[in-house]
């Protein structure tokens, strides 16, 4: 390993136990660093963009929840890369038993309605039109709105990892939610497609 390569190494060692002891500027470099690589990893296994995005996002969260648990005997790329390839066989294992199951049931008695099923797939569905109306949100209210609400950050929190005042990132994320308010609930507040309750998680 030449020295360049060890000189990185050991900077994303010391970024992750910094993550471990709850630094957000920290999480922030590492999120930056490491998510194309997550993605790349993901979306060798689904070979779907959308899916792929999903987990990365899980992938990354999952990398500040578990970084108490890091070794830095190990390399940083290598243990993100492991939470990664088990995040995207998860979701494929998981894929396949909903196909599975479902198939179990349209063969048992194709007259009969799944509620499990449908139910799921709404799940898909609401899930999808969230994703698309953070997608179309300009890109700093974006990642007010995850730090904010996904990432559970602090007001004091978001400031420091966006490098704003602390107003400006409220502000930013509250300006987030109320245009995914009105993306996903209807003119007259009423919900188009059972959206309501999803851009109620957003309050607070």
């Amino acid at each position: 390993m030449d020295d360049e390569l060890r000189r990185r190494r050991d900077e994303e060692r010391a970024l992750l136990l910094r993550v471990a002891a709850g630094d957000r500027e920290a999480f922030r470099r590492i999120d930056q660093r490491f998510r194309p690589l997550v993605l790349q990893v993901v979306r060798r296994q689904l070979r779907d963009d959308w899916l792929a995005e999903d987990v990365t996002q899980d992938v990354m969260l999952e990398v500040w929840r578990l970084a108490p648990r890091y070794d830095p005997a190990h390399p940083a790329i290598a243990w993100i890369r492991t939470i990664a390839t088990r995040r995207a066989v998860d979701r494929v294992r998981k894929a396949q038993a909903d196909r599975d199951r479902d198939r179990r049931v349209g063969i048992r008695d194709h007259e009969d309605v799944d509620h499990g099923a449908l139910d799921r797939a709404e799940s898909v569905l609401d899930r999808m039109a969230l994703r698309r109306a953070l997608e179309a949100l300009p890109e700093r209210q974006r990642h007010a709105v995850a730090l904010r609400y996904l990432a559970d950050l602090t007001g004091p929190e978001l400031g420091r990892v966006l490098g704003v005042p602390t107003g400006t990132a409220k502000s930013r994320a509250r300006d987030g939610v109320l245009t995914l308010r009105r993306t996903l609930v209807g003119p007259a507040g009423e919900d188009s497609g059972g959206s309501g309750d999803r851009a109620g998680r957003f309050d607070g």
